[in-house]
Order: structure tokens, then sequence, then C-alpha cells
């Protein structure tokens, strides 16, 4: 960096285009592509035979849905972090799976029945009772 020669030389490695080092893209920890490329073709197959089953199971006939779901299959049966795995399996169950009620609904449920019995026995005693012949 001291002589011009240098400077150059410094300039020409810094502007020199690099060749892209690491894994490439979509490569998980402690595998190689070549690695993955057989487990990502079984993961394939074995999502397509299992969303045509829970197609037909679960009556799904829009094309994306079909898709979407063989896609978050295929994540789960492939080896990644847990947090891809985990967000692939709420989806599959948002297809599949009615979510269970909530306790707060069963709650409410119970306060309107609760609210309109009051009401119903108001009523009976707001009403005058019949004069006697008395």
């Amino acid at each position: 960096m001291e002589t011009e020669e240098g400077r150059a030389l410094r300039r020409e490695w810094s502007t020199k285009p690099r060749k892209n080092g690491g894994r490439p893209m979509g490569s998980i920890d402690g595998y190689t592509k070549e690695m993955l490329e057989p487990i990502r073709e079984q993961s394939r197959k074995d999502a397509e035979r299992i969303v045509q089953i829970m197609s037909e199971e679960y009556d799904i006939d829009d094309s994306y849905a079909k898709e979407a779901l063989k896609t978050a299959v295929e994540i789960m049966r492939e080896p990644a972090q847990n947090r891809d795995k985990l967000t692939a399996a709420r989806m599959v169950l948002d297809f599949t799976k009615s979510k269970p009620t909530t306790k707060s609904e069963v709650t409410i449920g119970k306060a309107e029945a609760f609210l309109s019995s009051l009401l119903e026995g108001d009523t009976e005693e707001e009403q005058p009772d019949e004069p006697s012949d008395e």
C-alpha cells in the first residue's frame, strides 16, 4: 500500500469477482448436495402419495391447495430445522383438521344461558296476579 504498484495490486484484488464460497443455497447443516438429492426425491414421492390420500379423504379439490399441501408435506419429510417442520405441520393441520373450540366460547354460552334464565324468571315475577274473588 506504500507504493503505486502495491495500491494498484490492492485495487485489483478488491475489484476481482469472487467465487461464491460455502454451501449451495438450500443445503442443510451436515449434508452435502449429493447426500440431499436422494432424500429430497424420496420426500417428493412420499408427499405426492400422501397428498393424494389426503385430498380423497378430506375432499380437497383446489389445485393450489394441493400444491401448498404437497410442499408442506415435503418439508416435513426432509431433514430441516425444527421451526420449518413445525410451521409446515401447522399448515397441514389447518388444511385437514378443524380447530378445537375454545373454552371461552363455552363460557360465553353458559353466561348467555344464565342471563336468559334470569330474564325468564324476571318476566314471570312482573306479570300481575289475577285478582281473587274473595
